[in-house]
């Protein structure tokens, strides 16, 4: 399960354990081979970059996925005043010499591909459709969450404890 922590600015922080990050990573890195994508960037809703792929050195990749994450927010007022009960789960925007397909995965997170017009946009979507159903598995697993916790929690309570005894019997 991903972890969120507010922030004293209103907005909030998303937590991954490693064993997440990893995984995110691994399935971004199958992603960007399979289809030969030139970028792909894995963010929250909010804009916030958590994961990318590809070349993206002369690509402001930060821009570029809050700028999703607004193109998301508004084709979800769209969705609302078209009859949607739900917002609409993909974006695709079709350019010269590069297209950008993006999708939500789950609520919370987003999937930009970014792919030269030669690749066909049926191959995007099945290797992006399974990518997103390993990306929500993996943000679902909270596994080495509880062991990494625990190791932080025994660790700074010994220290903590110990200090505590220490001063009691002066």
């Amino acid at each position: 399960m991903v972890q969120t922590r507010k922030l004293k600015d209103g907005s909030r922080q998303v937590i991954l354990n490693g064993n997440q990050y990893d995984g995110i990573t691994k399935i971004l890195s199958e992603l960007a081979t399979k289809t030969k994508a030139s970028a792909i960037l894995f963010a929250d809703m909010s804009g916030q970059l958590i994961s990318q792929r590809g070349n993206t050195e002369n690509m402001n990749t930060t821009v570029l996925s809050a700028l999703a994450a607004s193109d998301f927010a508004a084709t979800s007022e769209m969705a609302k005043l078209v009859g949607e009960e739900a917002k609409f789960k993909l974006l695709f925007h079709e350019g010269e010499k590069r297209n950008v397909y993006l999708s939500n995965v789950g609520d919370n997170f987003f999937l930009v591909v970014v792919f030269d017009v030669s690749v066909t946009l049926g191959l995007i979507r099945i290797y992006t459709k399974k990518a997103i159903e390993d990306l929500a598995n993996t943000l679902e697993d909270d596994s080495g969450t509880e062991e990494e916790n625990q190791q932080i929690i025994d660790s700074d309570f010994s220290s903590l404890l110990g200090d505590a005894l220490d001063d009691t019997f002066k």
